[in-house]
């Protein structure tokens, strides 16, 4: 029997439908620039999917936000609904937050919730979990975490 753990599958797309007035000819390049200048992502072609989604590539081709245009059933969500992003550093969760907060100077529908941090303890090691959220025109916010493993002695 192979082992549950090892065969964990990984998240490699985020797909949500929103209402399609945000995907018009100007939300679409809204959320092109806020997104390429914010995190880096680029727009995917999606000239093989039904609908006029905005696919925006996270990281590799596989890694993508969907954002499907509806009329009638689009997700609508609480403030604080998100999806987490891990970065590799303080400094890259700074550097991003920062980017952040200079588009928020030319687009005040940028929100952004400051970092904060708290410890989660364990049995064998405490985790320090730094945290921020960004949000742009999409019903979900998006947590920034950085992690930290700290054995005990």
């Amino acid at each position: 029997m192979s082992d549950p753990v090892a065969l964990r599958p990984v998240i490699n797309h985020i797909a949500i439908s929103v209402d399609a007035e945000l995907l018009d000819e100007a939300g679409r390049a809204a959320l092109v620039d806020f997104f390429g200048a914010v995190f880096g992502w680029v727009e995917g072609d999606n000239s093989t999917e039904q609908g006029n989604p905005l696919i925006l590539y996270t990281g590799e081709m596989r890694q993508y936000l969907y954002l499907l245009p509806a009329t009638e059933e689009f997700l609508r969500a609480p403030r604080l609904d998100h999806f987490g992003l891990e970065v590799a550093s303080l400094g890259e969760l700074r550097a991003v937050l920062e980017r952040a907060r200079a588009y928020q100077e030319k687009d005040a529908r940028v929100t952004i919730i400051e970092i904060d941090e708290m410890v989660t303890h364990g049995s064998a090691s405490d985790f320090t979990l730094t945290n921020a959220y960004i949000g742009f025109l999409i019903p979900l916010m998006i947590e920034l975490q950085h992690i930290v493993e700290r054995p005990h002695a």
